[in-house]
């Protein structure tokens, strides 16, 4: 009889112990299923408006296409995007992804807030032979990549098809006098605006003088800072010609009216009432919605000289964090590589794609006046690499506006830019 209930006991014991086991693995499945679940990979945005529809869309047919990786944004204000992640980066508690435009990655760069996405790259066989030449290059400092473009945003010029038709002018104007003869064609004939071009910093400041004089600097072969960027290089023939073609087009040929702000010039296009605007392709989305205005797209002409067009980039790049996951940092890269992958869907915003399979696509070439703009990828350029661009950048702004507004002598004007820029240069 005790022995029975030995055996009895003995069989409860080894039922609770199963029980327990039992429980236990199955409390550690679900742990091990809650380990297996997809990679988060956060990622911080500045886009807004028509841009962050289409970047929002963009990332939630990532999440859509892929079971292993979800990604998570958060939106920030433009006003307070760089300061926020200047603080983020500082304290290694940045999101996984974040993007940053390349005039201002190698500012970051020196401090070593972003990792070298190198091995990275090659760990994962990026193919990097299909990206754009110039916007690749573009995001390197040292030998070394650190962030992927993910689009171009070069500036281009637009202009109203029936203003010009009403003027008869049947040929795209390609040099500065053909520009400047239109415009004055335009305004003979229908008395509106010829040039719609912002020349004072009052809005976003009159970014677009900086813009065009880069551009007609490199159109003569001449580049805005000396080879390795310690100095200014336009205080020459070239940068007269480049600074009195945006003086005349204010004050002597009047095609462009002074104290003419970004938004003014935006409106002027965008409501019929000016020929010709010149701007980066971000404006193409917003006048596609304008009912009525019939408008054409394409590329900066070689007003100066040969082709060639500032442009800026939206990069995507990778944070250097306290502890580096290995995991993650390849679902952050697979991120990356499908965002430029669909460079199409982002086209829809206006912006040049920076992978050469994009253009291939039937969603990208049947898109209206991306196709016609699209070559402006392969004669942008974008601004130096320097830690001093973005008060280089400002600062030049300021001096074009006051060059142009006073009708100042070229050469008096370009020898106080060449003295304030250079100092900028050496105080960094």
């Amino acid at each position: 009889m005790r022995t029975h209930n030995r055996k009895r006991a003995f069989i409860a014991i080894a039922l609770i112990g199963l029980m327990m086991l039992s429980t236990l693995w199955a409390a550690g499945s679900q742990e091990q299923k809650k380990q297996e679940g997809p990679i988060e990979v956060t990622f911080w945005s500045l886009f807004t408006g028509g841009d962050g529809e289409f970047f929002d869309a963009m990332v939630d047919e990532f999440n859509r296409t892929h079971t292993d990786i979800v990604a998570k944004t958060d939106t920030v204000k433009f006003d307070n995007y760089y300061t926020k992640l200047t603080t983020a980066l500082s304290a290694k508690n940045a999101p996984d992804v974040v993007v940053v435009h390349q005039s201002n990655l190698l500012g970051y760069v020196p401090r070593g807030v972003f990792l070298s996405l190198d091995d990275l790259l090659a760990k994962n066989n990026a193919p990097l032979d299909d990206f754009v030449a110039a916007p690749l290059e573009a995001v390197k400092y040292d030998g070394k990549t650190y962030a992927l473009p993910l689009d171009v945003h070069a500036l281009i010029m637009y202009y109203n098809m029936d203003l010009f038709a009403e003027a008869g002018i049947t040929k795209v104007p390609q040099t500065y006098a053909e520009v400047i003869a239109a415009a004055q064609a335009v305004q003979a004939k229908t008395g509106a605006m010829g040039l719609a071009v912002d020349n004072t910093t009052a809005t976003y400041k009159a970014y677009t003088l900086t813009r065009l004089f880069m551009s007609m600097l490199e159109q003569q072969g001449t580049s805005f800072l000396n080879a390795d960027n310690s100095k200014a290089n336009f205080n020459n023939v070239a940068g007269e010609k480049a600074l009195k073609a945006l003086v005349d087009m204010v004050q002597v040929h009047k095609t462009t009216p002074a104290g003419l702000d970004y938004d003014g010039a935006v409106n002027a296009f965008r409501l019929g009432k000016a020929a010709i605007h010149f701007n980066g392709v971000w404006a193409t989305g917003s006048f596609e919605k304008q009912t009525g205005l019939n408008f054409k797209a394409v590329g900066l002409p070689p007003m100066l000289g040969k082709p060639a067009a500032w442009s800026g980039s939206h990069t995507l790049a990778i944070p250097v964090q306290r502890t580096q996951d290995p995991a993650k940092l390849d679902a952050a890269l697979t991120f990356i590589l499908w965002m430029t992958e669909h460079g199409d869907m982002w086209a829809k915003a206006g912006h040049i794609p920076t992978r050469h399979s994009v253009y291939e696509k039937e969603s990208f070439t049947s898109l209206p006046h991306r196709k016609d703009y699209a070559d402006a990828a392969s004669f942008a350029f974008a601004p130096p690499a320097t830690p001093a661009w973005e008060e280089v950048y400002s600062t030049t702004s300021d001096m074009l506006e006051y060059a142009v507004a006073k009708n100042q002598n070229v050469k008096t004007a370009l020898q106080a830019m060449e003295t304030k820029i250079n100092s900028i240069i050496a105080s960094y």
